[in-house]
């Protein structure tokens, strides 16, 4: 169900695509501005957003045909017809990294660029998961406790007419993308923090945060895309893990690098790998005993937030030392 907020004659406008494309708006202005801020020409940074809002687009709508194919006649009809069917945030990560490769070495480095798209990224992903206000997607289970928000938000059953309370997945997703959206701002803008920061550590920071919010909050969506080759792990979680997983690789390597190769770096990797492992096994537990879901998420919940506080620990260790000034 998406809900009408206008008509005009033949044209008819949702409130979630409304909300989508304030989003979207939002995230280039601030992707503008973060440019700015890090010396990227204005010509190239417009040419970068123009880019990455085409190739998001068109990646978007690709991913969720190869997921969903059922929901179209075609492929032709998947990408011309934008009335029908969806987006796969997936394809706009794609798309930004895509025109970062592309546009990076006239922007002032690939990674300067990606670092903006991350602030930017998190403020449009922030709004644009509120949209969901106005649909039946991006939700949980029926909760019959706690339904009220933020835990829950009522929606219309399609198939019985019936009012039903279910997990507001989606409004976990946006207060957690509000919350990085802030701290990465804090690190891009701040004079204190940005000269510790080389170029690309802002984009590990939140492909860490990222992935470890959505390998446990896409589990819970009723509507997860999954891979035709594997219906059991969302595809969602799939690279949410990966990016994660490559992002402490990144940060470990930046570590060693900086500090040397201490003992204990070998413990925390074997540890952070271990609670990958216990994680990994919460999500086929929770496939297997539906019921006890509270508990197996509880466990999968807490696995993450260690991983991602050993993470930080490597990605901090990682940073540069600010250049020395003279003073008289």
């Amino acid at each position: 169900m998406n809900q009408v907020a206008f008509i005009l004659d033949n044209t008819t406008l949702y409130w979630y695509s409304i909300v989508l494309a304030l989003a979207v708006t939002a995230g280039i202005c601030f992707f503008m501005a973060c440019c700015s801020h890090a010396g990227v020409r204005p010509a190239w940074a417009a040419a970068s957003a123009l880019l990455a809002v085409f190739l998001s687009l068109v990646f978007s709508r690709l991913i969720f045909w190869y997921c969903r194919a059922d929901s179209f006649r075609s492929l032709g009809q998947a990408l011309t017809t934008p009335s029908s069917g969806s987006l796969a945030l997936a394809g706009a990560f794609l798309g930004c990294a895509l025109t970062a490769l592309i546009l990076g070495s006239f922007a002032g480095g690939t990674r300067k660029l990606l670092d903006c798209m991350c602030v930017a990224g998190a403020c449009a992903i922030c709004l644009g998961r509120l949209g969901n206000f106005f649909t039946s997607a991006d939700r949980g289970q029926i909760l019959t406790e706690m339904t009220f928000l933020p835990w829950a938000y009522p929606v219309v059953n399609a198939t019985s007419g019936e009012l039903e309370y279910r997990l507001a997945t989606f409004l976990f997703q946006a207060v957690i993308a509000g919350l990085l959206f802030i701290v990465l701002s804090y690190l891009f803008f701040s004079p204190r923090t940005r000269k510790y920061l080389s170029d690309g550590k802002l984009t590990l920071l939140f492909a860490m945060v990222y992935g470890a919010s959505q390998v446990i909050l896409d589990s819970t969506r009723y509507d997860s895309l999954y891979l035709r080759s594997n219906g059991f792990v969302s595809m969602v979680q799939i690279l949410a893990a990966v990016a994660l997983g490559v992002s402490i690789i990144l940060c470990a390597i930046g570590a060693v690098k900086k500090c040397g190769l201490k003992k204990w770096m070998i413990l925390v990797w074997v540890v952070i790998a271990g609670l990958f492992g216990g994680a990994g096994y919460m999500e086929y537990y929770v496939q297997r005993h539906s019921r006890l879901a509270f508990f197996a998420y509880d466990i999968m919940e807490h696995c993450l937030v260690v991983i991602l506080v050993l993470g930080i620990y490597l990605w901090k260790l990682s940073l540069h030392e600010p250049a020395q000034t003279e003073t008289d």
